[in-house]
């Protein structure tokens, strides 16, 4: 099962969080690419663009195949260093979609991917706000549950998001903002 904490963001004191990610930025765009089920012969197709201020992440997942769209961006080195939470403001359509991160751990010589369910904890307007608990993610190497270390923010490599339901068709989200808490 994956993991998002379960209790109010009030619970984080105002001033413990860094934005990491904002696309009121207009460089952010450029620094994010789309992975699709393709490199392991699936169908399904995401596809991303800057709207107002968010990334707006549409497509079609096929699961007949791999399955899966993401995206993700690389991170500067340190830039997650100290951070407990991930706060990410986001809008969706009811599908579930996962946060992604990756550190220095590795499976097999490749990255082990650390997980966690975008969870709504509270909105604002039509911006849904997720909280993750660093220390609770479900690691997974292609897709399959990997023993692995707890994330080491430190070591904070990449971050993104992916969708992986299981369930045939469209799919529409937007990303605003990721921040990291202490």
């Amino acid at each position: 099962m994956l993991y998002a904490l379960a209790m109010s963001l009030s619970a984080i004191e105002p001033g413990t969080c860094r934005t990491l990610i904002d696309f009121s930025d207009p460089d952010e765009f450029a620094r994010w690419e789309v992975v699709n089920d393709g490199v392991m012969g699936g169908r399904s197709k995401g596809h991303i663009e800057q709207v107002g201020g968010a990334l707006s992440f549409t497509g079609t997942i096929n699961p007949n195949g791999g399955g899966f769209t993401s995206l993700r961006r690389t991170l500067p080195e340190s830039a997650m260093a100290g951070a407990r939470w991930l706060r990410i403001v986001y809008s969706g359509d009811a599908r579930t979609y996962e946060v992604t991160l990756r550190s220095d751990a590795r499976e097999r010589g490749r990255r082990i991917a650390y997980r966690a369910t975008l969870t709504p904890e509270e909105s604002e307007g039509q911006w849904s706000l997720a909280l993750i608990d660093l220390a609770n993610l479900d690691t997974s190497l292609f897709g399959q549950q990997v023993d692995a270390p707890a994330f080491a923010t430190q070591e904070a490599h990449s971050v993104g998001l992916i969708i992986a339901d299981g369930i045939d068709g469209d799919f529409a989200m937007r990303l605003q903002r990721i921040e990291a808490c202490a």
